[in-house]
């Protein structure tokens, strides 16, 4: 029996629609295909922890209707997610490839260490450039060594055996994106503490934390003990890992980074519609060999939980 009333239900829905039309409406987004879907089936969900907008950067280029959000209580949160890629698909000419998807559900649906999952969208001018995301939880306080090998199997990526165990020890969340043109990629994404430990992250971090030691320069170190978390993003599709420093304060990102005048205007956005929870940053390391950064991912988030 829930809990929540139906006035409750209804606001929380109201809620998450304004957070995606106020960030649209920041950034002068026209509401192509398939953002209506994607609205719709937020405001379906049964339940929402979180509703994650977010930017990229690409110079002098903003791409901002980009979404995600996040749900509990698995394996309803992935029977929701594949009926918003049932609605997106139902349109003539949209191929979704979800194979290697089907085929993790196939092995692991009823796992008792997936403990919840999400959905999103990155929308581009050019539809077929679009994707949509549906990424897997894993639990925090158990060895999910063979979630993440089935999910290695079918990438069919070649890691090398440091970062083999990075993915194995501290892989927290595994990410299927699905573009448009029927081409779909797979992403490990791993993470460790930053300026102080974080119980949330269980037994992970020792191994991303010891490669990031090894293998990047000093002023991404710097950057990551001043972080509350790193997380970084390994995919055979990408030649450089993405890095992503969270931070629990919005004004501790000017310390961190210099943006160009779109990171300013997202920036200020977010000092005008307060976060919930951490605000991050994506980049990659060459990126960050600019005093001032020109490409970059920015994320904030709205939690009701």
């Amino acid at each position: 029996m829930s809990l929540i009333s139906p006035l409750q239900d209804a606001q929380s829905k109201e809620k998450r629609l304004r957070v995606i039309r106020e960030h649209l409406e920041a950034f002068d987004v026209e509401p192509v295909f398939p953002l209506s879907v994607f609205e719709q089936a937020v405001v379906d969900l049964d339940n929402c922890l979180a509703v994650e907008p977010s930017c990229k950067v690409e110079g002098n280029t903003l791409f901002a209707s980009r979404f995600t959000v996040s749900m509990k209580n698995w394996p309803r949160s992935i029977e929701q997610s594949l009926n918003f890629l049932d609605a997106v698909e139902s349109r003539v000419g949209i191929s979704v490839n979800r194979k290697l998807l089907e085929q993790f559900l196939a092995v692991h649906l009823n796992s008792n260490k997936i403990p919840a999952s999400l959905f999103g969208i990155d929308l581009r001018p050019n539809i077929k450039d679009s994707s949509l995301k549906v990424h897997i939880h894993l639990a925090a306080d158990q060895d999910c060594d063979e979630l993440i090998m089935t999910a290695i199997a079918l990438d069919q990526g070649s890691y090398s055996p440091e970062i083999m165990q990075v993915l194995l020890k501290d892989c927290f969340m595994i990410g299927f994106d699905f573009f448009l043109n029927g081409y779909s990629v797979l992403e490990f994404y791993t993470c460790c503490s930053g300026k102080e430990p974080l119980p949330v992250l269980g037994r992970r971090g020792a191994y991303l934390r010891s490669y990031i030691e090894k293998n990047f320069p000093k002023k991404i170190i710097s950057l990551v003990n001043e972080s509350a978390a790193l997380l970084v993003g390994f995919s055979k599709e990408n030649t450089e890992p993405v890095l992503y420093f969270e931070f629990d304060r919005l004004e501790e990102l000017k310390k961190s980074f210099l943006f160009n005048s779109l990171g300013e205007r997202i920036y200020g956005f977010c000092q005008n519609n307060r976060p919930d929870g951490y605000i991050s940053i994506g980049v990659t390391e060459k990126a960050l060999e600019k005093n001032k950064l020109e490409e970059f991912r920015f994320y904030y988030r709205k939690i009701w939980v």
